[in-house]
């Protein structure tokens, strides 16, 4: 650990005068579920650890009207025991089942799951799929509002600049929609996602009036399913739609190969992951 400054501000507005001195030494930690592993590889150095962990008016989960808002310092297994979540976003509910394990749920922030920026974050595909905002302040820059689905740029790549910290994420309450998240992975507990898939359905009847999903580990960010979204508005589902979504739905993805899996596996698995959603949804 040599080479690092440590500092711990008493609140959030602390916090930012820090980050804003700080500049791109700055780094940011709560749950340190992400910086830890990194410090140990040695991937980064000579930081400026910037230690949140502590402040509570970036815990908790909020409504105000039929606007659910959750503080980033808020944790994984806090999500996951929370009725509001289970009720008005059981996408994200469902998701926060299959985060890492305990010990992981229990320090890991949902503001530190979004920061790191990563592909095939587990909180992340169910926040894409509820078209949640990504709310942020800095001394510079003050309050942005920033959508979740501009706010990734690349592989640990965001739109966040220096002195900027994440306070909250929001969305809309969709307790009369269904829902459905599903993460393969190569073994069933504490697996980096081969390929995950989050879907929120509206339906009209027995006709979709609106649909949203949300891809991860599948491109160089997490990826909304546009065209497939298009392609089922206003439609009734059957076998043949779902089929012909099933095979839609691999064209907007873009995977890489690796260790863990081949693209045309990647590609493949898209179209299965999505026909389990659906169905999923619809059971």
């Amino acid at each position: 650990m040599s080479g690092f400054a440590y500092i711990s501000p008493s609140t959030k507005e602390e916090t930012l005068t820090v980050l804003s001195e700080a500049g791109e030494k700055g780094r940011i930690v709560a749950g340190s579920t992400n910086v830890l592993p990194d410090i140990r590889a040695r991937k980064i150095a000579g930081c400026i650890l910037v230690d949140i962990s502590h402040l509570r008016e970036l815990k908790g989960i909020e409504i105000a009207g039929d606007t659910v808002t959750i503080g980033s310092l808020t944790t994984i297994s806090e999500l996951l025991q929370s009725a509001v979540i289970a009720k008005e976003a059981g996408v994200l509910w469902q998701a926060c089942r299959c985060f890492a394990d305990p010990l992981v749920r229990n320090r890991a922030t949902i503001g530190g799951n979004i920061a790191n920026a990563s592909p095939a974050a587990d909180g992340v595909v169910p926040l894409l799929a509820l078209e949640a905002t990504v709310n942020v302040e800095s001394k510079a820059r003050g309050k942005r509002a920033i959508p979740l689905d501009e706010f990734f740029t690349g592989p640990g790549k965001s739109v966040l600049e220096p002195g900027e910290l994440i306070t909250s994420v929001s969305f809309a309450k969709t307790s009369a929609m269904k829902s459905a998240f599903i993460k393969f992975g190569l073994r069933k507990a504490m697996a980096i996602s081969l390929a995950s898939i989050g879907m929120v359905v509206g339906f009209n009847g027995d006709t979709i009036a609106r649909v949203s999903i949300a891809l991860g580990a599948l491109a160089p960010t997490p990826v909304r399913a546009r065209e497939t979204e298009k392609y089922l508005a206003g439609k009734k589902i059957d076998d043949e739609i779902i089929a012909r979504a099933s095979e839609l739905i691999k064209t907007e993805v873009n995977p890489i190969s690796d260790v863990r899996a081949s693209r045309d596996y990647r590609q493949h698995l898209t179209g299965v992951l999505f026909r389990r959603a659906i169905e999923a949804a619809l059971a």
